[in-house]
């Protein structure tokens, strides 16, 4: 039986800029390293349990090979990776030594090994190995390794296999809540309510404001974590009391894939008002007058944004750039300023309690809190941030599905003609969500939502069944969807 990697886990660091260091002999040679690396803020990178550098690792964290992949995958991969030398380190065995048999033990601890509390499902074992093939096979490619964990055998007709499949893996395991069990989670876990729908007089919480606009936000469009989390408040539509939902943009560096145009409920957009005139403003005012601003590290200054770009002068250099907001990053994001009503304060939309910008990351910790909130009292609803994107997408597919071929009382031809004027209802959730083709849509929710269908259009209140229609309507009207026959 394998022991956990806890005792033996490397080390997950970030590159830091050099003006967010001090000074000294090993800073300035570290520097020089970090230099001839090209090395940039917020690179995650892995050090060996004890803190000392492994050389091979560091290549391939400073490599173009990982530094080319997505914010989000470098930093998915770092942990992953992570995870698997400390297994290894656990068992006394180098990395450069492991074998195929080191590598089904770790896929069985992972999985089935009854001393891991935390067994995972095939989906995310299928990613865990991608980060390590991936790094194993840059090493063997700049000639370190002559073979590795994953070298590949033959079938007898010549086709290349893998010797290690997840047999289970799926695109995701769909995990969504009714809009009533959304709504008991928002008042007991966000709002400081109780179950029975009273407000909860002991109730101390200081964020809800700002945390619930975040869950209606999720809710009513479908974002994921990162995309809402890492919004700029000069990304957000402007407010137009008389619209049921407004169009707005996320940027290709923070999206999945590519950037795209997402749409936000008037509901979720006046709750976010709420919170900037409200609770945002406290603490920015107090933050800047504690100099929070002032002394922050490695602040980008915003001095001028247009309609798609903005230009940004690096507060510790003075280096000037102009860059479109679709290249921002989720670390660049958290450092940007912009001069507000009262001096500058941050770009970000969400801000911790000190009035910094709050890490996307951070969010599944409130989400847990909250959650723990309900069942502490009794409400059996738990939820966590992807789930709402679920929800989202499940809520669309099936009011949609129900008008088309149920509510609207149509014959097979009058329902081919009313596709044809507002478009599949695959291929407007495939829109909403920005899946790049209605295939992954299908994948992930066609299963879920075969016997789901009645269940939650009868769960839904009259403004969850209309929205949908009406969004469907608009985005038809507007040419957003794809008019011509059936997807």
């Amino acid at each position: 039986m394998h022991a956990s990697p806890s005792p033996t886990m490397w080390r997950l660091g970030h590159w830091q800029p050099d003006s967010a260091r001090r000074g000294g002999e090993n800073e300035v040679a570290q520097r020089q390293r970090e230099r001839a690396l090209s090395l940039t803020a917020g690179l995650p990178f892995l050090l060996r349990p004890d803190g000392s550098p492994d050389t091979d690792v560091l290549a391939f964290c400073a490599s173009p090979t990982f530094k080319l992949l997505t914010e989000q995958t470098r930093e998915s991969y770092a942990k992953d990776l992570r995870l698997f030398l400390s297994f290894l380190e656990s068992q006394s065995i180098d990395w450069r030594e492991a074998t195929w048999s080191d590598l089904l033990d770790y896929e069985h601890w992972r999985r089935r090994d009854p001393s891991n509390p935390y067994p995972i499902s095939g989906a995310k074992m299928a990613r865990e190995l991608a980060a390590c093939r991936k790094f194993y096979d840059w090493q063997q490619a700049r000639g370190l390794l002559a073979q590795t964990p994953f070298t590949t055998n033959f079938t007898a007709n010549g086709v290349e296999l893998s010797r290690l499949q997840t047999k289970d893996a799926r695109h995701s395991r769909v995990k969504w809540l009714t809009p009533r069990a959304y709504r008991q989670w928002l008042h007991v876990g966000l709002e400081g309510g109780l179950p029975d729908g009273r407000l909860d007089p002991s109730w101390r919480g200081r964020s809800e404001g700002r945390n619930a606009a975040f869950a209606e936000l999720l809710w009513t469009s479908g974002l994921r974590l990162r995309e809402a989390g890492t919004l700029l408040l000069d990304e957000l539509p402007a407010l137009d009391p008389s619209a049921q939902y407004i169009r707005a943009r996320i940027g290709q560096a923070v999206a999945k894939g590519r950037g795209r145009d997402f749409w936000m409920s008037s509901v979720a957009r006046q709750q976010i008002d709420s919170y900037c005139r409200s609770t945002r403003a406290m603490l920015v005012t107090r933050a800047q007058a504690a100099g929070t601003y002032a002394t922050m590290p490695s602040a980008i200054i915003v001095t001028r944004t247009t309609r798609n770009r903005v230009n940004l002068v690096e507060a510790d250099t003075g280096a000037v750039r102009e860059v479109a907001f679709d290249q921002l990053t989720a670390g660049e994001r958290r450092r940007l300023l912009i001069e507000g009503p009262t001096g500058l304060e941050p770009a970000m939309l969400f801000l911790t309690e000190t009035g910094l910008p709050l890490r996307y990351e951070s969010w599944e910790a409130v989400f847990k809190q909250a959650s723990l909130r309900c069942q502490r009292l009794g409400a059996s609803v738990s939820c966590h941030p992807h789930m709402l994107r679920h929800s989202f997408a499940l809520r669309m597919l099936v009011t949609l599905i129900h008008a088309f071929d149920r509510r609207l009382g149509l014959s097979e031809d009058e329902r081919k003609d009313y596709r044809l004027l507002f478009g599949d209802p695959w291929v407007l959730v495939q829109t909403l969500l920005g899946h790049a083709h209605p295939e992954t849509t299908r994948d992930v929710y066609l299963e879920p939502v075969q016997g789901l269908q009645l269940e939650l259009f009868l769960n839904a209140d009259d403004a969850e069944r209309e929205y949908p229609q009406m969004l469907s309507e608009h985005l038809a009207a507007t040419g957003i969807v794809a008019m011509g026959g059936d997807a």
